[in-house]
């Protein structure tokens, strides 16, 4: 279960952002978050934030910290098997579509990001979240 909130954490950090005059450049200035990570958080692709981003949040937008965290989505879940992930990330690499999120069966957000290692070679990694819930593969 998750706290229902009337407003969900994209829509609070967007009007806290919006009130103090802020794009979201400035915000990612101002509190050394990636501008990707503050998009992803507006999109609604971040649920939950860490300690360090709520409190850098928090400082620049003038609100609480709780405040913030009301915001988010507390889940109780299982944790989800290490085959299973592993599952998942090779059905993203071979492309298959329609994927569906092991914890609550929704629908996930695949895609595969193109990194380079230390000696400079390609290195696909895949990544996804669900559309509803807490689940995510993020390294």
């Amino acid at each position: 279960m998750y706290n229902y909130c009337m407003e969900s954490l994209a829509e609070f950090i967007h009007k806290k952002r919006e009130t103090a005059g802020l794009s979201i450049l400035g915000l990612a200035k101002k509190t050394n978050i990636k501008i990707e990570v503050l998009e992803d958080i507006e999109a609604g692709k971040e649920l939950f934030l860490s300690v360090t981003q709520r409190q850098q949040l928090a400082r620049v937008l003038k609100c609480s910290i709780d405040e913030i965290k009301k915001h988010e989505k507390n889940y109780e879940f299982d944790i989800v098997p290490q085959d299973k992930i592993e599952e998942i990330k090779n059905k993203i690499l071979n492309k298959e579509v329609n994927l569906r999120c092991p914890m609550c069966g929704e629908p996930l957000i695949t895609r595969i990001a193109k990194m380079h290692d230390l000696e400079d070679n390609l290195v696909l990694q895949p990544k996804a979240h669900c559309v509803k819930c807490i689940f995510q593969i993020k390294d």
